[in-house]
């Protein structure tokens, strides 16, 4: 099953930067940051719904399908030369480019983790969104220990 989840995130992070306009580095670095905001905003976003006394589910859809969306790829937003080699402020560490199988791992379990809280939400089942947002964000938090620097 993990080599199956492996592949699929390999083969979505190859056919979606297969589709994107090359760019520079700069460039780069800024959408990745830009979308890992959205992303963060989203899981808000859905954490705030859910401490409310009746969560607005269509609110919770738009978050998760951003998270969703975005998380297929995060793989994608790491080619080489994107570093802080790249002369721009970011948090990325070179373990990113030099342990690449533990980055591809970390990124498919992000997308697994992703899909499962998507699937959740638009079924518009609360307590299923309640139980997978927090392996969301296990799954983001274990990519920040070992490939981003702290602030």
């Amino acid at each position: 099953m993990k080599a199956f989840v492996l592949a699929i995130a390999a083969a979505a992070s190859a056919a979606a930067a297969a589709q994107l306009p090359r760019q520079d580095a700069a460039g780069t670095i800024r959408v990745r940051q830009a979308n890992y905001k959205q992303m963060a905003a989203a899981m808000k976003g859905i954490r705030d719904q859910l401490r409310a006394s009746r969560p607005t589910l269509p609110l919770i859809r738009r978050s998760s399908a951003v998270i969703a969306g975005h998380a297929v790829n995060v793989l994608r937003w790491f080619p080489r030369g994107t570093g802080p080699e790249a002369g721009v402020r970011t948090r990325a560490l070179p373990q990113i480019w030099t342990d690449q199988a533990s980055f591809t791992r970390r990124g498919a379990a992000l997308v697994v983790a992703a899909r499962n809280l998507d699937a959740a939400a638009r079924a518009g089942d609360a307590a299923r969104v309640r139980a997978a947002l927090p392996v969301v964000a296990s799954a983001c938090g274990a990519c920040h220990d070992d490939f981003r620097a702290p602030e």
